[in-house]
């Protein structure tokens, strides 16, 4: 039986986490509190309770960002997706030179604050004259260039914990390497491959710093639209809005984990996870 004073430790080291998990939960259930509020004003505890914010977040004014958010994030995830799964392959499967650098490119990203690579890469369009894809085409390269390392993440670990004898048996058989390849190794693989896809949706749908340097005034996702909304005061409407921006890949995760866990993309060996 332990001491009280064995105890100690523990229970401080509980005190710390419940106190962590307050700061990270409390803002986030305040808001959700407050999208329900029955007055036009932004006060807690609510005054009331009325689905009329939400009604206004689905309104064409917030939807048409919204969209927008939703139509570059699906397109994101598929470019990163398309460059990622053979990246990520190269770099398992292959040696070459300069293998090395095409690495830390690939990591560059998740090193570098996403505010630097905005400004990075508008400077970049306008010294190269393609100042006009400022808008839709800017974000994508921009969102495309911070997501692509989580595929390319996610397929690298998918690869590593594939049995090479799968892939020998089938060649041994007589299976040309193309068919290796869609019958063997993309099926195991897919898991990490739709995970990888998942986190770019999810990066891109909720990123703030890159999209406020490469959106233009008839271009702008949701959460660059929240910031400009925010100028004028917090409205239980921009808190309706940004919940539902918070459901959104919630959802996405939650249904990516019923069907792909998630946490088996964390290790470079899943068998760390069990």
């Amino acid at each position: 039986m332990r001491s009280g004073g064995a105890d100690g430790p523990w229970i401080a080291l509980r005190a710390v986490v419940a106190a962590v998990f307050a700061f990270a939960l409390g803002p986030i259930l305040i808001t959700a509190a407050v999208s329900f509020n029955g007055s036009a004003r932004s006060v807690f505890p609510p005054e009331g309770f009325s689905l009329r914010w939400w009604g206004e977040a689905f309104s064409a004014r917030w939807w048409e960002p919204m969209g927008f958010s939703l139509r570059l994030a699906a397109l994101t995830a598929l470019v990163s997706a398309a460059i990622g799964a053979p990246l990520a392959f190269a770099l398992v499967r292959r040696r070459f030179r300069g293998k090395a650098l095409v690495e830390a490119l690939v990591v560059g990203p998740l090193v570098l604050p996403t505010l630097v690579t905005g400004i990075a890469l508008l400077q970049f369009l306008h010294v190269l004259g393609l100042g006009a894809l400022v808008g839709f085409w800017g974000l994508l390269i921009g969102h495309v260039v911070i997501s692509l390392p989580f595929c390319v993440r996610t397929v690298a670990v998918s690869l590593r914990a594939m049995p090479p004898q799968l892939e020998a048996a089938a060649a041994s058989l007589g299976a040309p390497p193309h068919v290796v390849l869609r019958r063997v190794t993309f099926p195991v693989i897919s898991g990490g491959v739709f995970a990888g896809t998942a986190f770019a949706f999810v990066h891109s749908f909720t990123d703030v710093n890159l999209s406020l340097f490469l959106a233009s005034p008839g271009e702008r996702p949701v959460t660059v639209a929240i910031l400009a909304f925010l100028e004028f005061g917090f409205a239980p409407t921009l808190a309706a809005v940004s919940m539902l921006s918070l459901v959104i890949p919630l959802v996405l995760i939650a249904l990516l984990e019923r069907f792909v866990p998630i946490g088996d993309f964390l290790y470079a060996d899943p068998g760390r996870r069990r």
